[in-house]
């Protein structure tokens, strides 16, 4: 049986989810092939807010590369439900072939789905899908396979969750080989066999800091890996807690033995010797106990060796976290910010302190130089905080100590969330017509040019003076220049800021001979 699983991706090529059920798959003798088709402007013909359309050329080659399959799968978001809605109603022109989607979308939104896929994964996948593919392949009932939805005539069967699976180290390692793979260039604009050069070329370079002119710290090919499942934390903007309350009752934060994280680490610098550094990209992994970190650094130190990134929280984070980090290689580390004002908080459901927000940036703080500046996130134009209570986050910035950078995102009310809840409660989304525009039309990493936004990604540029920053949110200053009017003048102010960066960081790559880095970015940028 050949499954072909798609995944419209953001522009990094982990897809992590489509990674791990094709490793899932393979390892139990099914012939599997993997299409990346990550974001941007390549192969999109144009754009209406974040819903892109693909171009004519791009699809046909999908359809090719899927034509022979007995199942295709689709990984997506919600920023990407409008491109896996394309290419379903593409091929289902011309290829008699069940279609699953599969992903958090469609976990939080099985209805909406099933209006164009077959099938819908709802929850953690692995054992679902194969059991679909060992009846779908044995001519067998797959009406009533737990975790799967789908359409029965008018009805829909609404199969009940089987248990998550607690030992992760059952799994494989996900599925970063070549056979099969198949990626989305930009440079030649079509699909391509993956190959060690290709991959090469497209695997994160980390880090990637914004809002800074001279960012001397060199950027390295990067691999990324999930250790966990699951997340200590409720916020009411992640649809995490969404997760975690369908499987109430279960062990929802699950950890990979330090031993099995090895092993893959292992395969990774023997099958991709030219990889410099590793990003633990799980949603905080320093919500393993001390030990466990402990244990996992001797184990890293000894038989990985190279620099790595983690994301941290301010609740997890502790001086003896981080001694033992650095010490094994860590070079850098991103937190969650977000808001520090207490409406914000209590929206959101982080019940943080900025004092403890403070003393985490101070521990961060006594290990530079050794590693790179830290990154904190900020999440602005939440429809219920105020100017003052931006203002507030504002002042918690520039009181951080520098040298950091700043990663700011725009609330967006995705379904499945709190806040969404929320907002359809009161008003603030009445229709489908406003989701589309609030949400799967809305650019999640360019908040809104308001005046106070602007002073906010100001403060991301650590040597700017603060002094001038805090004068310019003086309260006369907000309530002169915070109006709608003046939003595009700002719009344009940080755009000429992104632009400045732009030019003194490729300045700086060609003063100093790294023209790789100057032909990466043109690449990518298509």
């Amino acid at each position: 049986m050949r499954i072909t699983l798609l995944a419209p991706t953001p522009m990094d090529i982990s897809a992590f989810g489509v990674r791990a059920l094709a490793a899932y798959l393979k390892s139990h003798g099914y012939q599997v092939r993997t299409i990346l088709i990550p974001g941007g402007v390549a192969g999109l013909k144009y754009r209406t807010g974040y819903v892109y359309q693909y171009e004519p050329r791009l699809l046909e080659q999908v359809e090719e590369l899927c034509r022979g399959s007995d199942l295709i799968g689709i990984s997506l978001m919600t920023h990407y439900f409008d491109r896996a809605r394309q290419l379903t109603q593409h091929l289902k022109k011309s290829l008699q072939v069940p279609i699953i989607w599969g992903g958090i979308h469609p976990t939080v939104r099985p209805e909406e789905s099933l209006a164009y896929a077959d099938l819908v994964m709802v929850g953690e996948g692995e054992e679902a899908f194969l059991e679909l593919a060992e009846k779908l392949a044995a001519g067998q009932d797959i009406r009533h396979i737990q975790n799967i939805w789908l359409k029965n005539g008018k009805e829909i069967i609404r199969n009940p969750l089987r248990p998550l699976i607690q030992d992760l180290d059952q799994l494989p390692f996900f599925d970063f080989g070549l056979e099969e793979h198949y990626l989305y260039c930009n440079r030649e604009k079509a699909l391509k066999p993956l190959d060690k050069e290709l991959l090469k070329q497209n695997l994160p370079q980390e880090p990637a800091p914004q809002g800074t002119f001279s960012d001397a710290f060199r950027r390295t090919i990067c691999y990324k890996v999930m250790t966990s499942r699951g997340c200590p934390h409720r916020c009411a903007y992640c649809a995490e807690r969404t997760l975690a309350l369908m499987y109430r009752g279960e062990r929802y934060l699950r950890f990979r033995s330090a031993e099995h994280v090895m092993a893959e680490l292992q395969w990774v610098r023997k099958e991709m010797p030219y990889v410099e550094s590793i990003y633990l990209f799980d949603d905080t992994f320093l919500a393993r106990p001390l030990k466990d970190i402990q244990h996992f650094c001797r184990l890293y130190k000894q038989e990985i060796g190279l620099p790595f990134a983690v994301q941290a929280s301010p609740t997890t984070t502790s001086p003896e976290k981080m001694e033992a980090l650095v010490n094994a290689g860590l070079n850098f580390v991103e937190m969650g910010i977000q808001s520090v004002s207490q409406r914000g908080m209590a929206v959101y459901r982080r019940e943080i302190k900025a004092e403890r927000i403070l003393a985490v940036a101070q521990i961060f703080s006594r290990y530079y130089p050794r590693i790179y500046p830290p990154c904190y996130h900020v999440i602005l134009d939440n429809p219920w905080e105020t100017s003052t209570d931006v203002a507030e986050t504002l002042d918690l910035l520039l009181r951080l100590p520098r040298p950091f950078w700043l990663r700011l995102s725009s609330l967006i009310l995705f379904p499945g969330t709190e806040v969404f809840e929320r907002a359809v409660r009161e008003g603030l989304i009445r229709n489908q017509e406003d989701e589309r525009r609030f949400i799967y039309s809305k650019d999640f990493n360019t908040p809104e040019g308001s005046y106070l936004n602007f002073l906010v990604y100001l403060a991301g540029f650590s040597y700017f003076p603060r002094w001038l920053v805090r004068g310019l949110a003086h309260p006369v200053m907000i309530k002169a220049l915070e109006v709608p009017r003046l939003q595009g003048v700002f719009q344009t102010l940080q755009r000429l800021g992104d632009n400045l960066v732009v030019f003194f960081k490729g300045l700086r790559a060609l003063l100093s001979g790294d023209l790789q880095r100057i032909r990466n970015y043109l690449a990518k940028a298509g």
